[in-house]
């Protein structure tokens, strides 16, 4: 019990705590095991002293006395045998939790050439995550810290495939599938797709597992529907398994190696977003256009001056800052981008920029709002700003944006949270308020969302993108687009 006034910064002075205490019991565990370990008190055939049994047996000592399983000691003594000391240091500092400091050491296991600024910036990023989302962070740094690197041990990370199963009190049981992003993320679509076309009063975890049962087992699909030609229940047969994959049009060209991004789930390195968009629909999010003005005189048959036989009839021109986001018609399989920006740089800007900001007092914050009143930029409001729903075009490329709810720490992925304006739609007077521009609307799930309703979090839009949560006691925290 605290005697004196509890305030966010004791809470957070006893999480420190509490993680360094853990971190001193995992030490002296370590300690005990690689001691015990050296006493030739473990003898083999012959007499003869042997290490690793000793070892075993310290490890089962250990474990029984802690009442934790001898995997785990065993897990604690690999990550501290292997740890780069500036990751140790910090979790013995207890800046890290243990479930961080576990997945920065896997995370960062075999990185050449590792300096110490990447792995301060690894250590902080993983510092401000919840567990959920420390590998995805981390995974972020690392395939922009070396991205031939982070292709080849992504590949080697493939063949780490398997299913496992785990009794739970009272008759349950947990499944667990581990494999490549990109085809779990396909799993999960097609079971939350079936799930929500249903007709059953439960709730929608209840669903999803109904649904998962159904497409694994083959089975129909319970429905509770009193309607005998209810067609809500898709077929489990054939699943619509799809993911959704973003990257520049250099990249997916080969003409540069930025890594893409699977939606609800983080990068990936280039020619994996290359491999997984071989064959799929592809559609170009165009945030501004501009019409080139042909040259006199020009004979030539130059895409510039001549436009594309297959494209669209041409409309009226529109200026760039009359358009908020427009899409091309979807491409079939195989079609291939033949420009783009080489080397993108936006989301590295922004990261800067949040490291920037990090620095300053709240009252500089303040003075880098750089849409107050929500209007994402334009003077007057573009096609469908002043309707309070999203166009699919807009809630599309938000989604691409923010991969998960912008709420510090939150790993919820943005394709399951509300669109939130960031200035409240004003729906007596929609011009007065903030607008349903890109430029303002960002993913908050719905507890998130919640407390930006209720005005205990404050949200404010910055300059590139930047999502500034402010909490109820002051303190800052920022989000930047691709985080």
């Amino acid at each position: 019990m605290y005697d004196a006034e509890v305030s966010v910064d004791v809470v957070v002075s006893a999480k420190v705590d509490a993680q360094a205490s853990f971190a001193r019991t995992v030490s002296a565990s370590c300690a005990y095991v690689q001691e015990s370990s050296r006493r030739p008190a473990v003898l083999g055939p012959g007499g003869v002293f042997d290490a690793e049994a000793a070892e075993i047996c310290a490890v089962a000592e250990v474990a029984a006395a802690l009442s934790v399983s001898t995997r785990t000691v065993t897990e604690w003594l690999f990550l501290t045998r292997t740890a780069h000391p500036a990751v140790a240091e910090a979790f013995d500092a207890g800046r890290l939790s243990y479930a961080a400091f576990r997945t920065v050491c896997r995370s960062v296991a075999g990185v050449p050439n590792a300096t110490e600024a990447l792995l301060q910036r690894v250590i902080a990023a993983a510092s401000r995550c919840t567990p959920g989302a420390v590998a995805a962070a981390v995974d972020r740094i690392l395939a922009e810290f070396d991205a031939e690197w982070h292709r080849i041990a992504r590949e080697r990370a493939t063949t780490e495939r398997y299913v496992s199963v785990r009794k739970l009190p009272r008759g349950q049981a947990e499944l667990k599938v581990r494999g490549p992003a990109e085809q779990i993320a396909g799993m999960k679509r097609a079971i939350v797709e079936a799930a929500r076309g249903v007709c059953d009063p439960s709730s929608l975890p209840a669903r999803l597992f109904d649904a998962a049962h159904a497409i694994i087992t083959g089975t129909p699909l319970p429905c509770d529907c009193v309607d005998e030609s209810c067609a809500h229940a898709p077929s489990p047969a054939a699943p619509a398994h799809h993911a959704v994959i973003v990257l520049d049009a250099a990249t997916a060209a080969g003409l540069a190696g930025e890594p893409g991004h699977l939606v609800g789930w983080g990068p990936v390195p280039a020619d994996v977003a290359r491999r997984i968009a071989g064959d799929a629909t592809w559609q170009a999010m165009i945030t501004a256009a501009e019409v080139a003005e042909p040259r006199a005189g020009c004979s030539c048959r130059c895409p510039q001056h001549d436009p594309p036989t297959d494209s669209e009839p041409p409309g009226p021109p529109v200026p760039a800052a009359g358009r908020e986001v427009r899409r091309t018609r979807r491409m079939p399989a195989g079609w291939t981008p033949t420009a783009g920006k080489l080397g993108s740089t936006t989301a590295r800007k922004a990261r800067e920029q949040v490291d920037y900001l990090r620095t300053l007092p709240p009252s500089a914050v303040d003075r880098a709002v750089a849409d107050p009143v929500g209007h994402g930029g334009f003077a007057v409001p573009p096609a469908g700003a002043l309707t309070y729903r999203p166009s699919e075009a807009i809630a599309s490329l938000v989604t691409a944006l923010y991969p998960t709810c912008v709420h510090p720490g939150c790993a919820v992925p943005s394709e399951d949270c509300d669109l939130d304006h960031v200035v409240p739609f004003d729906h007596t007077d929609p011009e007065r308020g903030g607008w349903t521009v890109t430029g303002n609307l960002a993913p908050l799930c719905r507890r998130h969302h919640g407390l930006k309703t209720r005005r205990q979090w404050h949200h404010r839009m910055l300059r590139d993108g930047i999502v500034h949560v402010r909490d109820s006691h002051g303190t800052d925290y920022f989000t930047a687009p691709g985080e």
